[in-house]
Parts: structure tokens; C-alpha cells; sequence
């Protein structure tokens, strides 16, 4: 059986290396992704931080794997203590002199139809918040 997927995007007008440089340190994520993360993310082990992520019960680990050449960011989420599941696939890509953001999200098992609404109306917002992050600098 599938899961359903949705691929939400946002046009920046901001320079490729600096949106990628930025997206690509898991540490910069709760500072614009404000309706996901609740405070600072922190040091954790192996390349990776932890986090506050209300919606999934608390303290989650979090790492990203990138290809900053070629725009490519896989970021891995988890429960404290954890393994790491299948990633959340962002691709970055060149458009004149700003960027597309691709930024696929995953309905798992047994989410409810309101809670995946709700979870891509917010990532809506957050993307529209990352823009701003850009462009208002």
C-alpha cells in the first residue's frame, strides 16, 4: 500500500548557495519552522540535533544528508533514542537568480485526514515564512 504524498513549493528570491547552506544546517530549522518546532534545536549525536516537536509528543532527533551541488536535502526525523525512518526529500532548485523549494511531506498510517490538512496548511505557512527569511534580509 502507498502512502500519500504531497509536494508543496515556494519561490525565493535568494542566492542558491545561502539557501542551501542554510537549509542544509538542522540547527537553522527551528528558527524559521516556528509552528513545527517549539524553541532551539540542540547538539546531538552523530551529526544529528534534537528538538521539541509538539506534534510528535515531544523531544525528536533530526538530521539532514545533503548534495549542496546538486540542491538535494533528505531530512530524517525521529523519536528521542529512535531509529531513523524513510527521509522527507527537499530539492532546491535554480531558477534565474532565486530558488524553488520542492518539499515532499508523507500521510503515514493512521493519520487522520484532518491532522495531514491541517500538518500542509502549516508547512504552507512555514515555507512562506523561510521566503520572508530570505528576501526581508
Amino acid at each position: 500500500m502507498l502512502n500519500e504524498t504531497k509536494t508543496l513549493t515556494v519561490s525565493i528570491d535568494a542566492a542558491f548557495e545561502i539557501v542551501m547552506a542554510d537549509l542544509g544546517d538542522p540547527m537553522t530549522h527551528p528558527e524559521w519552522a516556528t509552528e513545527f518546532f517549539s524553541g532551539k534545536a540542540e547538539p546531538g549525536t552523530g551529526g544529528s540535533v534534537t528538538a521539541n516537536v509538539p506534534m510528535m509528543g515531544g523531544k525528536i532527533q533530526f538530521k539532514i544528508e545533503s548534495h549542496p551541488d546538486q540542491g538535494i536535502l533528505d531530512l530524517f526525523l525521529a523519536p528521542a533514542g529512535a531509529e531513523f525512518g524513510d527521509p522527507l526529500p527537499v530539492r532546491v532548485l535554480r531558477n534565474g537568480d532565486g530558488v524553488d523549494i520542492l518539499w515532499t511531506l508523507t500521510r503515514f498510517p493512521g493519520m487522520p485526514a484532518q491532522v495531514w490538512q491541517d500538518g500542509l496548511r502549516s508547512m504552507d505557512r512555514e515555507l512562506l515564512g523561510l521566503k520572508v527569511r530570505y528576501e526581508a534580509s
